[in-house]
């Protein structure tokens, strides 16, 4: 799940300023410097939006031996979730905690009253059965239990896990899979990026209850638009493709994978540019040929990304 800190726990809405040079039949982010026309071209979308905004002009560095790098393992999925679910659950622990004696009290209460009255109904036999019995399912509901929001920093650790999962048997293939690793200067990070012969991917997981639709153009789960969740994914894949610096040679294609939620279409949804998919149809899209890249083309560019890339949190 990619992170966008503090505010927002799966959707913070990134920058929102874009660049020139994608289109709905391509997803990739290829980067290029602006030119007049270039500039021209974006003005009149903004006068007459009809599809995505042009991705933002990046910093091309030209690198062209990596040197040593920052990321000695391949990353850990889910890491940067649940440190967050931890954190604010210690959190919410401390706000509950003061309420803990009068929770206390109230049990004990609805212990001794159901007592008293079965004991004045049926006799003194059951009386202390009913007290327990009252008692302890008061204190199931009065628990201990964590917000919604931080239960779905967990949720989201446990679903780019399970993506980890489903790119692992890709690397028997000439794949290298890495892990939440954090964007350089941002708070953000990649969920996962894969470099294989097909191509490299920025893929976001999201868990979600429910189902998902496409309305009118735009992608819903259940009443709320996802218009954030893929500004952000965009974004993340511009910013893989800035801080890998391979300039206009090397696209960077964005994909979101959904776990749990159900999705009416079968395979694969082009949204904005970017393929919208169910978990268990991730696997066979990387292993369709965006941009074909040799053995020796995907040992430079994971280096690249050995060298650019430090672990999240």
């Amino acid at each position: 799940m990619a992170r966008w800190h503090p505010n927002h726990h799966y959707d913070q809405h990134p920058p929102s300023d874009h660049d020139a040079d994608c289109c709905p039949d391509e997803p990739g982010v290829r980067i290029r410097p602006v030119t007049f026309a270039g500039l021209e071209g974006y003005l009149e979308h903004l006068a007459n939006p009809t599809q995505r905004p042009p991705l933002p002009t990046a910093r091309v560095v030209g690198i062209t031996s990596p040197q040593p790098g920052f990321l000695d393992q391949h990353g850990r999925p889910g890491r940067t979730a649940m440190a967050e679910y931890r954190r604010r659950r210690a959190a919410d622990w401390q706000s509950w905690q003061p309420t803990l004696p009068l929770r206390i009290a109230a049990v004990l209460a609805a212990g001794v009253s159901s007592g008293l009255l079965m004991a004045a109904a049926a006799g003194f036999r059951l009386a202390w059965l009913t007290g327990l019995a009252a008692g302890a399912a008061l204190a199931w509901r009065l628990r201990f239990r964590p917000t919604a929001d931080t239960l779905a920093w967990r949720r989201g650790a446990h679903g780019e896990q399970r993506t980890a999962r489903l790119l692992a048997p890709l690397e028997r293939h000439g794949y290298q899979v890495f892990h939440d690793l954090a964007i350089p200067g941002s708070a953000a990070n990649l969920d996962h990026l894969v470099v294989g012969p097909t191509g490299v991917f920025v893929i976001d997981s999201k868990r979600y209850r429910g189902h998902l639709h496409l309305s009118a153009g735009r992608l819903w789960h259940g009443r709320r638009p996802l218009d954030r969740t893929l500004d952000t994914l965009w974004w993340e894949a511009t910013q893989a493709a800035e801080t890998l610096g391979f300039g206009p040679d090397l696209h960077i294609y964005p994909v979101l994978c959904i776990h749990v939620a159900r999705l009416p279409w079968l395979r694969e949804l082009l949204v904005d540019g970017i393929p919208v998919l169910a978990a268990g149809a991730l696997r066979p899209a990387l292993q369709t040929t965006r941009q074909a890249l040799s053995p020796e083309q995907v040992e430079l560019v994971a280096a690249h990304v050995h060298t650019s890339f430090q672990p999240a949190a």
